[in-house]
């Protein structure tokens, strides 16, 4: 008995060898995935709400007027746009560029008639903002499972201005 335990040791120590590496990447994999997606909740939360504040360029001589509600296109736009670059600014460095150019690259669509939002497919009835944005992120964990630390994430959001 003592014989075939003699053999056995040393064992324990060479699988902890082996799978410490392994370990670590599964956790450094799954910790860069929860960075990932709540970075994805983040950003796709300032992007819904730029798009809420656009729908505040309304048309209100219009409205006042009884005509139904209008977004001014170019004031809409700028809203948004403007909104994303100061809200992203507080991610700080885990944005790959920086928020004025993400948001200046953002796709921004404003749409006073109804049908079909180009960019979220949803059937619109009433005046609506639309938002896509791709976001490089800085995750670096993924490094260390030897993938590049920048990841491109691609959001969209939208809004419509109800009276």
């Amino acid at each position: 008995m003592t014989r075939s335990r003699t053999r056995e040791r040393g064992q324990i120590a060479v699988y902890a060898i082996l799978l410490f590496p392994m370990l670590m990447l599964v956790l450094s994999l799954v910790l860069a995935v929860g960075t990932i997606e709540g970075l994805r909740a983040r950003i796709g939360a300032q992007l819904d709400l730029a798009a809420l504040t656009a729908t505040q360029a309304l048309d209100v001589p219009a409205l006042a007027h009884g005509g139904p509600p209008t977004l001014i296109v170019p004031m809409a736009d700028e809203l948004a746009r403007e909104y994303l670059a100061r809200n992203l600014a507080a991610l700080g460095d885990q944005l790959g560029s920086s928020p004025a150019a993400i948001a200046q690259a953002a796709e921004v669509v404003v749409s006073n008639v109804p049908g079909t939002d180009p960019i979220t497919g949803v059937l619109d009835t009433a005046p609506t903002v639309s938002i896509r944005i791709r976001v490089p992120a800085r995750v670096p964990l993924l490094g260390l499972a030897g993938l590049g630390p920048t990841v491109e994430l691609t959001l969209t959001g939208s809004a419509a201005a109800r009276s």
